[in-house]
């Protein structure tokens, strides 16, 4: 499990992680998050006020940044998922009267109605849409991939994390984040695998990864994917996820 702190260094604000994959302390600027520092479980604490300082003008001027693209979001006028490479027109009630429902003829019959008015109201609208297409989409996929593998799962469920596309407990309860709708079904695919794998090993051992790649020959193509992919994740989102 990995738990989370909150410090502070001078007037620049952070977020601590201990984190049981870590290799070695590091600074990242989270998506609309602010600044993060991760640390591996040895790493002494009393160290990372001196990390942060060391590289306090480059976190000063990344959050900078993040703060103009915050005022900047624009909520879509299409939800473009690229796990079903779906496009789904998105009308706000407040704006039909000025809307060009003949731009959506040819792209879907489905539409996303949003009733709010405030914007970040809005935002909530179109997070629970997210929540119902990934409850819908996901069961049925990860039954088949439990099937074909013979890796048995106990229950699964849906949320929206911050740092995890998924995880497992020692049930075999599965839960897997809905932003993965965001990403390519293959990847998403070798997620459930991933986790799929984590009711036979609970850990990242030699003998995990081997029956991953028994399953999932490419699966560091994926894995990589997944490591680079909170960029797929539209702002909006990642805004209201955030704050």
């Amino acid at each position: 499990m990995e738990d989370e702190d909150i410090e502070s260094a001078t007037a620049l604000e952070w977020k601590l992680r201990v984190s049981p994959r870590a290799r070695y302390a590091k600074l990242l600027i989270r998506p609309f998050g602010g600044l993060e520092v991760v640390i591996p479980k040895r790493f002494p604490r009393n160290q990372v006020p001196g990390l942060v300082a060391k590289h306090e003008t480059w976190a000063r001027r990344q959050l900078a940044r993040q703060s103009k693209l915050r005022q900047s979001i624009r909520l879509p006028q299409y939800l473009s998922l690229a796990f079903d490479n779906s496009a789904t027109p998105v009308i706000y009630q407040a704006d039909s009267l000025q809307f060009n429902f003949e731009l959506f003829e040819e792209q879907s019959t489905d539409q996303i109605v949003v009733r709010a008015t405030g914007h970040q109201e809005r935002v909530r609208e179109l997070r629970s849409w997210i929540r119902r297409r990934a409850r819908e989409s996901f069961p049925a996929l990860l039954t088949q991939i439990s099937t074909r593998t013979g890796l048995r799962f106990n229950k699964m469920s849906v949320r929206s994390q911050k740092t995890r596309w998924g995880s497992c407990s020692r049930r075999g309860n599965i839960s897997l984040n809905d932003q993965l709708l965001f990403l390519p079904a293959k990847t998403v695919e070798y997620l459930m695998i991933h986790e799929l794998c984590h009711t036979r090993h609970l850990n990242h051992s030699k003998a995990f990864w081997a029956l991953v790649e028994s399953h999932c020959p490419d699966f560091r193509a994926h894995e990589k994917l997944l490591n680079d992919s909170r960029n797929l994740v539209p702002d909006w989102f990642l805004l209201d996820l955030y704050s």
